[in-house]
């Protein structure tokens, strides 16, 4: 079965989000997926104003779908639906198998993304399936040259293999193999990059190892942009229990997560990848 077997895009008229679909399409990995098209309609204060917005929201699908010329194999479907968009786009999510989320992001710092109640904040932190996140100023390219953040979690390792999965069936594509040691006296053997040169080396994958030495967020961030990489994949473990939904996780969005500082500085698409051991 394909890992890319649904794709759910939040719609919400930003540019960069349907571009990054049309590129996802063109790839042979999404050959079979389906595509929702989804939009969230808030409920409104009064019946007049939810006409409006519903009516609003009806246009931007039907516009979007314009967008994409019928084609054999392709398969997508619309969805506009009254709610909060956050809790939207994860019960959608929930409701399909082997779902990838496409939404847009501004890039805010933690702080910011809790006060403006971030849409792509909550939703990249409940959600168990990939997600997809396209800062507004991103420039979107054909993925042909895709960096993993590599580690031995088991998150980076699911990232790993998602990677390889997307670029599959591309000619030329590379991986770049982007490993980040916290401490230069004590460097160590990274296993996880020696298994995943092997695997590529026997897949005839090209790829490049990008090393370096600090803190990895920053680090992951500046071999992105010095790379030129089309896409950054990269395991996110920090994910909120389900319990907590409803409480704000002041002590991870203070703290510091590796994933959250690439979120909000990274120059490129990026594709948050969880593991089995993330889910609660």
């Amino acid at each position: 079965m394909s890992r890319f077997e649904n794709l759910i895009a939040a719609i919400d008229g930003s540019g960069p989000t349907e571009q990054m679909v049309h590129t996802l399409l063109s790839l042979p990995a999404f050959a079979q997926c389906h595509v929702t098209l989804l939009h969230a309609v808030p409920s409104q204060t009064s019946a007049e104003e939810m006409r409006a917005a519903w009516q609003k929201g009806q246009e931007l699908l039907a516009q979007t779908l314009q967008t994409f010329p019928p084609r054999p194999g392709l398969k997508i479907s619309t969805q506009l639906v009254e709610g909060d968009p956050k809790v939207v786009v994860l019960q959608v999510a929930e409701s399909l198998p082997n779902p990838l989320i496409v939404m847009g992001s501004r890039g805010r710092n933690r702080i910011m993304a809790i006060l403006q109640n971030s849409v792509s904040q909550y939703v990249f932190q409940l959600a168990s399936c990939p997600m997809l996140l396209v800062k507004d100023d991103a420039y979107v390219k054909y993925p042909s040259h895709v960096m993993v953040a590599l580690n031995n979690s088991p998150a980076a390792q699911a990232a790993f293999a998602t990677a390889l999965d997307l670029i599959s069936g591309i000619q030329g594509a590379q991986i770049f193999l982007a490993s980040v040691q916290l401490d230069a006296d004590n460097p160590g053997r990274d296993e996880a990059l020696d298994r995943a040169i092997d695997i590529l080396k026997n897949r005839q994958i090209g790829h490049q190892v990008l090393t370096a030495v600090g803190d990895p967020g920053t680090e992951i961030v500046r071999l992105a942009a010095e790379s030129n990489a089309d896409l950054l994949v990269m395991g996110s473990p920090d994910r909120r229990p389900t319990i907590a939904r409803s409480i704000p996780d002041l002590d991870r969005l203070l703290g510091r997560s590796i994933s959250d500082y690439v979120r909000v500085h990274i120059g490129c698409p990026v594709l948050m990848v969880r593991s089995v051991q993330d889910s609660d």
